[in-house]
């Protein structure tokens, strides 16, 4: 019941929401897939043969967090993915910055292994959250 009441006060249509979720999903996997072309060898043929995969780690949790805000877009789920997206885009933008431009550490690449991760991880704990929280709002 409290839920409920306090996402109808984030009284945003679900339409302009996921259309905001779907640009603003779009422009982190544009920058994700710009890091990683900037931090490989694209001119290299057998490099990509790593780079599709490792490309599909990296923005996984971009894209999944979108296709489960689209599947049931309800304030409880939406709401929830979206703060993750913002959270973790914003989280992930500061680490790669440092990682990639300020360090010159030869471990700075295994930030493309260990974000995604934590991502992922952060992915499945919001969706546990938007889950409990529809079953509570019932």
């Amino acid at each position: 019941m409290i839920a409920a009441s306090a996402f109808r006060c984030l009284d945003v249509s679900m339409t302009r929401l996921l259309s905001l979720f779907k640009i603003a999903a779009l422009l982190v996997i544009a920058a994700l897939t710009a890091l990683i072309l900037h931090v490989g060898d694209p001119n290299d043929p057998s490099w990509w043969i790593w780079a599709v995969p490792f490309w599909l780690w990296i923005v996984g949790p971009t894209g999944v967090a979108y296709l489960l805000a689209r599947r049931r877009p309800t304030a409880t789920n939406v709401w929830p993915l979206a703060a993750f997206l913002l959270l973790s885009s914003i989280a992930s933008a500061f680490i790669y910055h440092d990682a990639f431009f300020r360090s010159q550490s030869s471990t700075a690449a295994l930030a493309l292994i260990f974000i995604p991760l934590y991502c992922w991880i952060g992915l499945g704990l919001t969706w546990l959250l938007a889950v409990s929280l529809r079953r509570f709002a019932k």
